[in-house]
């Protein structure tokens, strides 16, 4: 076997040596010419928080059913095995080939090596990024920062490369380096390989979840296990988003409890006329309000017309004013690459009377990037209990808890 295997990993961070890792591999299989053969691409569950997914796009509930990198190394070994490796800052993709081959169990004494085309593209285009060698080539690069995407597109820059600069000794030297590296044989028997890719954009909805709660659960429920099902839900609406995570874990409570699928949409319709009651405490319905509730509504898998119905039903009951979720002293844990710096939201709780450490079951609410975050944090939080909320929503709670705090002192 010869001819080429361009690689690319999107990855949780920079720094594999510590405690990044991949989230996504696009391998593209070209022949001696640069013709296509083949490509594979999945994710790759880090089993920590993804990082940067502005950058990438992936997020933790995308990985959450994904193989994790011991599982494809062999199906990878066996794409790259006899081939010379390409990737565009082959430095950055074979520290983290390296050190992910090293998790994984695999004896490897030294960095892959590959034919780096980020190094040949400044050589003979004058251009590094891959989007800007790209667009000086007219090669179409649609999708950058997903992996095949960018693998595909150096494939085609590969092909440009190698005619500009494929006869020079320098080019030959580092395909005969990368050609020729020794990698580490499989270790298990050959078997189909698992893997999970991106989701189509907006294939999923936010009540996706209730198909099976209402296909699961089937033997009525009693009064304590429908209690514990309204905690879980309620600690899950206090974003008005209900995760991939947090929707499993209600669809577990449902089916182990034997809650009924009538008698969970009947507790769901029962919990909306609780928030419509809250949204009526001060005589008004601000928009806000009205957007909260339709939120929920459809994380409940209930219409605008149960919406209505709740207000309807609701808009003369004086409920008391929702416990505040956050109360002096309580304990605010914040995980995974957040907007505003964490060190800086860490100072503006602690001066505002909240406090911050490890996770404990004293814990009030974690903070995290993505409310599915793989974190060990959050993975923590989640045994115990503890709600995870996404940054938006904490600064929510935070502006009202301020509030509170200002009108105390008046």
């Amino acid at each position: 076997m010869s001819g080429f295997a361009v690689i690319d990993f999107e990855t949780t961070g920079f720094m594999p040596e510590r405690t990044d890792r991949v989230v996504e591999v696009g391998v593209v299989l070209l022949d001696e010419e640069c013709r296509r053969e083949g490509t594979w691409t999945t994710l790759v569950n880090p089993k920590r928080d993804v990082g940067a997914s502005h950058v990438h796009g992936i997020t933790a509930g995308d990985v959450l059913d994904a193989p994790e990198f011991s599982e494809i190394s062999d199906h990878l070994l066996g794409l790259v095995s006899g081939r010379a490796v390409v990737a565009h800052n082959a430095s950055f993709d074979m520290r983290f080939l390296h050190r992910e081959l090293l998790r994984a169990g695999y004896r490897v004494d030294e960095r892959p090596r590959a034919l780096c085309s980020m190094k040949w593209s400044g050589r003979l285009l004058g251009a590094a990024k891959l989007d800007h060698c790209c667009e000086a080539l007219g090669i179409p690069l649609d999708n950058a920062h997903t992996a095949l995407a960018d693998a595909e597109a150096t494939g085609q820059l590969l092909l440009q490369l190698l005619k500009l600069g494929g006869t020079l000794p320098e080019w030959e030297h580092d395909f005969s380096v990368a050609h020729s590296f020794g990698w580490p044989a499989p270790r298990r028997r050959a078997s189909e390989t698992r893997t999970v890719t991106r989701r189509a954009e907006n294939s999923a909805h936010p009540g996706s979840w209730m198909e099976d709660v209402l296909t699961d659960a089937w033997i009525p429920g009693a009064s304590t296990d429908e209690a514990a099902y309204l905690v879980a839900l309620n600690n899950s609406l206090l974003d008005f988003h209900v995760s991939t995570t947090e929707g499993r874990e209600l669809v577990e409570i449902a089916r182990v409890s034997g809650l009924s699928g009538v008698r969970v949409l009947e507790l769901h319709r029962e919990h909306l006329e609780r928030l419509a009651a809250e949204a009526w405490s001060d005589g008004t319905l601000a928009d806000d309000e009205l957007l909260a509730l339709c939120k929920s509504a459809v994380c409940l898998g209930l219409t605008a017309a149960d919406v209505m119905a709740a207000l309807d039903a609701n808009r003369d009951v004086r409920t008391a004013p929702r416990e505040a979720l956050l109360q002096t002293g309580d304990r605010v844990v914040f995980t995974g690459a957040l907007v505003k710096p964490r060190e800086a939201w860490i100072g503006e709780i602690v001066a505002a009377g909240l406090v911050t450490g490890g996770i404990s079951r004293s814990t009030r609410v974690v903070v995290a990037a993505d409310p599915d975050s793989l974190s060990g944090k959050a993975v923590k939080a989640r045994d115990y209990g503890i709600p995870v909320i996404d940054e938006r929503a904490f600064e929510k709670y935070f502006e009202e808890y301020l509030e509170t705090r200002r009108q105390m002192v008046l």
